[in-house]
Formats: structure tokens, sequence, C-alpha cells
């Protein structure tokens, strides 16, 4: 790139982040993974320690290491102040547009295009999912050292030589999420392109890439799949997935916040417009005279990178949703501007005006979808306000009643949870079934209605763990508030029961229950054994400040004795 056109990139990447400077001042989405991420992670402290242990186990089941270390900056320079999160995530997302310009201008694109092109993936409104949202450091993270690393790559092709620095970029690329991992695939088909048939020139370009790729995902694979739920075999339904990928990239139909998992007929005008955008690509590519084999490269690597999207488990889900298509969109508009290089030159109005077009309708969309991120309950409201909202959605909504203390909002979840049962197939609809009635009971209580703790006691005792929907987020606070009513009117040995009940049958996470186990000691009389539960808290979660208090107060009375 020429001096005087240095400054493009920068104007690339002020524009890009323009429609979500509202993000700046949004919160944490508590409900939503920044808790866990962030507020409530014990090893979020900069520290030696915390850094061995991100970099040698999974956060929420995937390995994604740099991801951690990043937020681990943050927290060192922000606190708790969200607003310093946000604006970090603002500035990767102008980096990514800054990168994605520049690879389009290696790929021949016109100055001009290039920029429309860069808004026109930055600006999607899909965008806003992880624009807005802090947990998603890793996919903005990944998409930005993947597309430094593909730039770095096309400049290895240029002076045929395989560099050092793309090997590095794109192992940091793994390390924010795992859904890089195909870029050496990605990297093939473009040396291949480029040197086809020149075997000892591709074999030089190419194996450091790949002995990289292979490294990282033996990596990943050592880390996160021995985690992951399982695999499925490839059907129709991944095939319709990956077409909608294509197509929600241009103009996303899904803007659902929680994804419903759609059936092949409610993704119809999906699948119809990904068909009609499909075919416009390849005809411009035609138009333009683009060899055969770039398209077919650009077809392949499209689907290079959408196989980790697609596949199963903990690493993502296999409906539409934006925040895992970040990178993959990116690829989508590559295609677009290698194709129509021929059109944007010889009709420059026409394709000027129709990119005009789509990015105001894109930020009219912004305006109204970008505050969904602003707040868990808007977001999960959002989510549930559909003819079969997605599980996810109605739990986000409970917890948010529950953290807020909202019985309202909570009643409302149940009879949500009541509807839904209808649709369940059994065993899962008596769990939506006794949810309903869980909620209910629980929204009764915490709202003083004529109601006792002997009723949401009752639901607990005559059901297991396992008879609830998301018993991890509605059993625990269902226990301590019904074990404290029974204690304050005086039954504390069926606090103490109740409490056991909810040990023995597992229903919280580790600190949850050691929790619980203290609040048995202590309504039981055995205060030493409430020490140990709530110091055995403290060492999980040492920011509880309930947790504390209790333990201070225990330990007074001990030390009474």
């Amino acid at each position: 790139m020429s001096r005087r056109g240095a400054w493009r990139p920068a104007v690339a990447a002020l524009l890009a982040i323009l429609p979500f400077l509202p993000s700046l001042n949004y919160g944490f989405l508590y409900e939503w993974d920044d808790a866990n991420f962030i507020l409530d992670n014990p090893y979020i402290g900069m520290s030696w320690a915390n850094l061995l242990h991100n970099f040698t186990t999974n956060l929420q089941t995937v390995y994604t290491p740099l991801t951690t270390f990043s937020l681990m900056i943050d927290h060192a320079l922000f606190g708790t102040w969200a607003p310093g999160y946000h604006a970090v995530q603002l500035l990767m997302l102008g980096g990514c547009a800054a990168l994605l310009f520049l690879i389009l201008r290696k790929l021949r694109v016109p100055a001009s295009a290039a920029l429309l092109l860069t808004l026109l993936w930055a600006w999607n409104p899909g965008k806003c999912e992880t624009a807005a949202w802090i947990a998603d450091r890793k996919g903005m993270g990944c998409t930005l050292f993947a597309l430094a690393a593909f730039l770095s790559f096309l400049r290895d092709c240029r002076r045929e030589k395989a560099g050092a620095g793309t090997v590095l970029l794109m192992f940091a690329a793994f390390l924010f999420k795992p859904s890089a991992l195909p870029l050496p695939g990605v990297m093939a088909l473009y040396a291949w392109c480029r040197f086809p048939g020149e075997w000892g020139k591709l074999f030089r370009l190419l194996w450091p890439v790949g002995a990289a790729g292979i490294a990282g995902g033996v990596l990943v694979s050592a880390m996160t799949f021995s985690e992951l739920s399982g695999s499925h075999a490839s059907g129709i339904a991944d095939a319709a997935n990956l077409l909608r990928y294509f197509g929600g990239a241009v103009w996303p139909f899904s803007l659902n916040p929680i994804h419903p998992r759609l059936t092949l007929p409610e993704m119809l005008p999906e699948l119809l417009w990904a068909a009609a955008v499909l075919a416009a690509v390849i005809w411009a590519g035609r138009k333009s005279r683009v060899p055969n084999r770039f398209q077919m490269a650009f077809a392949a690597g499209f689907v290079f990178l959408a196989l980790p999207l697609l596949s199963s488990g903990a690493l993502t889900n296999s409906n539409y949703a934006e925040r895992y298509n970040f990178l993959l969109s990116a690829a989508v508009w590559c295609w677009i501007g290698v194709a129509g290089r021929g059109l944007f030159r010889r009709l420059p109005r026409v394709s000027a005006w129709t990119a005009g077009i789509l990015l105001a309708g894109y930020l009219l969309t912004d305006w109204f979808y970008l505050e969904t991120f602003s707040d868990t309950r808007l977001l999960f409201g959002r989510a549930a306000a559909v003819e079969n909202p997605a599980q996810r959605a109605l739990e986000g909504l409970g917890e948010v009643a529950i953290n807020r203390q909202l019985p309202e909002l909570l009643y409302e979840t149940g009879e949500l949870f009541n509807r839904a049962s209808s649709r369940q197939e059994p065993p899962r609809d008596a769990q939506f079934r006794n949810t309903a009635v869980l909620l209910a009971a629980h929204a009764r209580l915490m709202a003083g209605m004529a109601a006792t703790a002997e009723e949401l006691a009752g639901v607990l005792r005559s059901n297991g763990r396992d008879a609830f929907v998301a018993p991890e987020i509605f059993l625990p606070p269902a226990y301590s508030l019904a074990a404290g009513k029974l204690a304050a009117v005086g039954k504390a040995p069926e606090a103490a029961a109740l409490l056991e009940k909810q040990v023995a049958d597992g229903s919280g996470v580790e600190f949850q229950l050691h929790f619980a186990a203290g609040l048995a000691g202590y309504f039981s009389g055995d205060r030493e054994r409430a020490a140990r539960e709530w110091r055995r808290v403290l060492e999980l979660k040492p920011r509880d400040g309930q947790t504390r208090r209790n333990l201070e107060l225990v330990e007074a009375q001990l030390g009474s004795q």
C-alpha cells in the first residue's frame, strides 16, 4: 500500500465501530457468562498462580487461555468498571476491520470497494452480539489474530518464504478460540490457487503452518474435546445450517439473541435467501472472470471454517448464531470482494448504491437491536418473547428474576415453562412442569404472599435434582430461601435436614454445596462444620461477601466458647 493510502485502514477501523459506540454505556451481562468469565471468576486476578491455572484448564469446557489472559489484563486495568472492557472490545473490532480491509486490498479489490465491503462485514446486525458482549472476547480475539495471521501469510506468499510471524499469530488465534483451527487449510487453498503445481514452493510455504495446525489441534483435543459431550453425524440439518451461515453473513434473519432451534420448514426463507446470495456471488465471479479454482477454493475454505461451528457438544451449537459466525463471515465478504471486483470497476455507481442501501438497513437494525445486549433482563425477555423460545432464554429470565429479587418476573417465567412443557417429549415435559411449580412457589415465598416456606420445601423434598430443568440455576437459591425461612420461624432442624438433602442430591456447583453444608451445620449447632465448609467456599469464591460475613459470625461464636 502506498504511503498516501496508509490512512485507509484507520478510517475502516473508526467507521466499523460507530454503530456500536452505545455499548460503552452498558454493564456486564451477569447471567450470560460475564459472571463466570469475570465477576465471579476466582482466577481473574493477575498472578502467576492464576496464569498457570488459566493455561492448564478450560473455561466452560473450552480451552481459551488467551481469552482469559486478555480479560485478566482488563481486570488489572479496570477492575469491575464495565466500560473499560467494552472499550477494549470495540478497539479489537476496529482492528479486525482494518485487517480485513488490508486483506481485501491484497486480494486486489479496489480501495473504495474494499472499504464498503469491510463496513458491510462490520455493520451486519449480527455483529451486535460480539461487539457488545464482553464474554465473547474469545470470538473477537480469535478473529483478530486469525485475520492478522492470514494477512501475514499473504505477505509470505508474495515473498515466497514462510515467516515465523504467521505461525505465532495463527497459534494465538487457536488459543483465543478453537474455531480458528481450520485456518491452515484455508492458507493451503490460497497457496494452491497462487502457485498451482509448484509443489516445492507450496511445501516451503505450508509446512510451518501445517505443523502449527497439527500442534494446535493436538493441544485443543487434549484440553477441550475430552470434555465435550460427543459429536454427531453430518446430515441435512448441517448442510442447511451451513447455507444459513452464508446467507446470514449478508443479511441475518435470525436475530433472536438466544437462537431457537428451527425445523427445516421454518428455515426455508433463510435457505432461499442464502441460495440466491450464493448464486449471485458465483455469477459475479464468472462475470469478473475469476478462475474456477479460486471460486472452488473460497467454497472449500468456507466449509473448512464452518466445521468447528457445526460440531456438537460444548464448542458451539448447531444453529445459526453470528457470535459463532464472526470469522466465517469475513471469508464470505472476501469471496464477494474477489468475485465482484470486475463488476465494481465496470459498475461503480450500481455497486455503491447497493452497498449504501444495505448499510442503511444495517444501521437501522443495529440501532434497535444493539440495546438487546445492554441488560440480561431485556436480552432474555426478548429471546423468550417468541412462539417457541429456546430453553436457555427461559433459564436466563428465571435467573435474572432470582438474582434481582423480582417475584412477578419469576412467576411469569414459571408460566412460560408450564406453557413450553406441552412441546416437550417425555421425560422433559415433566421436568418443565416441575420447574414451573418450583418457580411459582419460589416467587410466592419471595413476595411474602400467603404461602409458607413449607410449600417450597415440600416441592424440594418430593423431587430429586433430575426432576427439574437447569437444577444448577434454580435449586440452590430455592433451597437457601426455603431453609432460611424455616429457620426464621423456629424450624432450624427442618431447615438443616432440607439443606442436607441438597448436599446429598448434589443440587448445585461445588461452592454452593459447601455453602449449604455450612448452613446445615450452623442450623444443627455444629459451628466447627459451618466454619470449615465456609472457609472452603471462600477458597473457591474469594469475593463472596455473604459467606465472609457468615464465617466471621461463626468464628466469633467459636472464639467466645
